[in-house]
């Protein structure tokens, strides 16, 4: 039983946590953070409570570190996890700059510690169903893919969305949206057009191109500032296919042309966090320093 350790407990860490009750191959141990100790021991009696997450690291019963600090942190406590030989869990983005990305990747490998990006919609089970119909051409050659993550936050000075440093919509969401183009089509993109709308110091509505050969595009929108459908949109020369929610899909409808549309039902395993801890796990077991469903590469790409 892999024993988990977890830096920053926010509202993501605690999702994660009530998933991972799910497994049989992890659980919770440790948890840190540096403004709640006290009413984590409350929250979580059976955890060890530290408030320094170097002390969490310092445990030698930590396997797992899960890194859910602000953006700006994930980068210095990827690095430090991976330094104490602990296998790192970190939330995307994994760094705010490629330069720190390629060097956590090179500690990974130097040391032989497992690194992933929590990108969790490389693991979610409809997201295999997307991939098998584009192979099958059901759909003929595909022309667009369309993702779209946008939400309204209305500006307050204290929130991390308009932090100058880390905040921003590309920063907080453009890993899923980018993450899903780069998925379907590839990096053999040709260019990349991007109009940014800056409001409070940062990015709050990004409208992405992604050019490839043949007249193929991958778009995306990124918006703090309304509210919209967070679907996935594929036109193909012989059909469509949408899902709801684009990064964490369970349904999926599919359009052929000329042919009725069908639906395909893929629930969760548990939620839409318990099959990327589950491939924690997996890579673990397997004496793997990355996960081939969400390489090294892929975070350099995204």
């Amino acid at each position: 039983m892999y024993k988990w350790g977890i830096i920053g407990t926010g509202n993501i860490a605690k999702r994660m946590m009530r998933s991972l009750e799910n497994s049989q191959q992890g659980k919770i141990y440790a948890l840190s953070s540096l403004t709640h100790a006290e009413a984590l021991k409350k929250e979580f009696p059976d955890a060890v409570i530290y408030d320094d997450y170097n002390q969490l690291l310092e445990d030698e019963n930590v396997d797992i570190v899960y890194i859910s600090t602000r953006h700006a942190d994930h980068y210095k406590w990827a690095k430090a996890s991976l330094l104490h030989h602990k296998a790192t869990l970190c939330e995307k983005p994994m760094s705010l700059s490629l330069k720190e990305e390629k060097e956590l990747i090179g500690i990974s490998e130097q040391e032989n510690v497992f690194l992933m990006e929590a990108l969790k919609t490389r693991f979610i089970p409809a997201i295999e169903d997307i991939h098998s119909i584009l192979e099958s051409k059901v759909l003929g050659d595909i022309k667009k893919i369309e993702t779209c993550f946008s939400f309204e936050v209305p500006y307050a000075p204290d929130k991390y969305y308009f932090d100058k440093l880390q905040g921003g919509i590309l920063y907080d969401c453009g890993s899923y949206t980018i993450g899903s183009i780069l998925d379907y089509l590839g990096t053999d993109y040709k260019e990349i057009k991007v109009h940014s709308t800056k409001a409070y110091g940062v990015d709050i509505h990004d409208k992405i191109e992604v050019i490839y050969d043949q007249g193929v595009t991958g778009y995306m929108e990124l918006g703090l500032d309304q509210n919209r459908s967070k679907a996935l949109h594929i036109t193909g020369t012989l059909g469509e296919l949408e899902a709801d929610v684009f990064y964490r899909p369970a349904l999926i409808t599919v359009t052929p042309d000329h042919k009725e549309p069908y639906t395909i039902d893929r629930p969760y395993i548990h939620d839409d966090f318990f099959t990327e801890l589950e491939e924690v796990h997996h890579c673990l077991n397997e004496g793997k320093t990355e996960s081939d469903k969400m390489t090294h590469q892929d975070s350099l790409d995204i």
